[in-house]
């Protein structure tokens, strides 16, 4: 704790700080719990608007809210800034190679802060990572910061447009994407989505400068004779305001290596647990415990396109596991580092809390090895992930992945625990992961 906070009445609310149960954050600052749990709640992600973490800190002072009773409603948010921080260290390294290379952990620091306050960043509605959008200057125009579509909300590893070029994750930032007003190729990404050229940045902005409600109107594109890539099946390119009027045009990376068109699925893609989100009906090769409840019902809260499903608790404790062979798919499963992983979440009006285990065990069904989570409250109505990495073990034949999930209150049915996207993978480079993973 930094001092003794005096106030007698909280900063929020402006009532007396003895009137209800208080909290002092790590800072300092003493707020009445139920003021700061609303500001956080408040504060939480939304894949339809730029991610803002500044409702994620004391209104004082303005570092991160920390204090155990708040872990739950500052955890997704924690790990959101601390991606974000790591993709505005990558802007930098591109808008101010010089200027980042020369500065010191403190100049370094202030960079990141300013950054957020400068590049705008959204929550991708398939993967549900965080991805650059561009300038906040432009994010802050009128309502064009909204991204109202599920398309609109896709990352550019998410995008069907980027994967009719390349289907390699890594080449996502050398991809030239084309203006969506005219043909030329992009300079800019904003809005979240839209990319500009220079021409066309600059035909905006005006448009904007001037009042003009109207979206920009796109440049016709000449046809037959113009000289970039058009669309399988199409003359010339759509260009205007619609989403259809993106487009990738190449991969520079790919074009740079000729080779590396004839893309594969990246090995370590695989998920091992059969049965993942209930997609094949009930808990088909899950082992529940004698008393558990899980369900599979059809998802509220979407966590991609492709997902409809995923598992549910009941107000008892409900377990099950699944078992994965290991050797059936690594040269040498001693060798492999192992992610387990699954997404969870709850309903605003039933909490509920969630634990994942992982278990390794040697040729001979001895346990080796165990990982747990600790027992978490599930965040309501948004998914978060949480992982377990199992770095190399020796004798290590399979994982068992086991998860548990309870309602937190007494229900007449299954409310509780929501638990999807449920995997086990090996990790490593491309080349790595094509020496260890047994073919099939």
């Amino acid at each position: 704790m930094n001092f003794n906070d005096n106030s007698t009445e909280c900063g929020i609310c402006l009532n007396p700080l003895d009137a209800e149960e208080t909290i002092t954050l790590s800072c300092g600052h003493i707020w009445h719990l139920k003021c700061i749990q609303q500001q956080l709640e408040n504060a939480q992600p939304s894949k339809s608007k730029r991610l803002v973490f500044t409702g994620c800190t004391c209104p004082i002072c303005r570092k991160v809210c920390e204090h155990p009773k708040l872990e739950n409603l500052t955890r997704r948010t924690d790990t959101l800034r601390t991606q974000v921080d790591s993709m505005i260290v990558e802007q930098l390294k591109i808008d101010s190679p010089e200027v980042w290379r020369d500065a010191d952990d403190v100049a370094k620091r202030q960079l990141i802060d300013d950054g957020h306050r400068t590049y705008a960043f959204y929550l991708c509605g398939g993967c549900d990572n965080p991805y650059f959008g561009g300038t906040i200057e432009c994010a802050d125009y009128e309502d064009e910061g909204e991204l109202n579509t599920s398309e609109d909300r896709l990352c550019p590893s998410c995008s069907s447009k980027s994967q009719v070029i390349c289907t390699n994750l890594e080449h996502r930032p050398f991809h030239v994407w084309k203006c969506r007003y005219c043909c030329r190729p992009s300079s800019f990404v904003c809005y979240g989505n839209t990319h500009f050229c220079n021409s066309c940045h600059d035909r905006n902005s005006e448009r904007v400068r001037n009042g003009n409600k109207q979206p920009l109107e796109g440049l016709p594109c000449i046809g037959e004779t113009c000289p970039y890539p058009k669309v399988d099946g199409c003359d010339e390119h759509l260009n205007g305001p619609d989403l259809s009027c993106e487009q990738v045009y190449y991969c520079a990376a790919c074009e740079s290596s000729p080779s590396s068109h004839a893309i594969v699925e990246r090995p370590g893609s695989r998920n091992f647990i059969m049965n993942h989100s209930g997609e094949e009906g009930g808990i088909r090769f899950w082992q529940p415990n004698s008393q558990s409840r899980w369900v599979v019902e059809d998802m509220e809260v979407r966590v991609d396109e492709s997902t409809m499903s995923n598992f549910v608790s009941n107000h008892t404790t409900c377990v099950m596991s699944q078992t994965v062979p290991l050797y059936m798919y690594v040269n040498d499963p001693s060798l492999v580092t192992v992610e387990v992983s699954a997404k969870f979440m709850s309903r605003t009006d039933c909490p509920s809390v969630f634990k994942l285990d992982a278990i390794v065990i040697n040729s001979q069904g001895r346990m080796i090895h165990r990982a747990s989570t600790s027992t978490m409250q599930a965040p309501a109505d948004f998914w978060e992930k949480t992982s377990l990495i199992i770095d190399p073990i020796t004798d290590a034949h399979q994982v068992i992945m086991i998860i548990c999930g309870r309602d937190g209150r007494f229900w007449q049915g299954n409310y509780g625990s929501k638990v999807c996207h449920c995997s086990v993978r090996v990790l490593g480079t491309d080349e790595e992961l094509q020496n260890v993973l047994l073919p099939g």
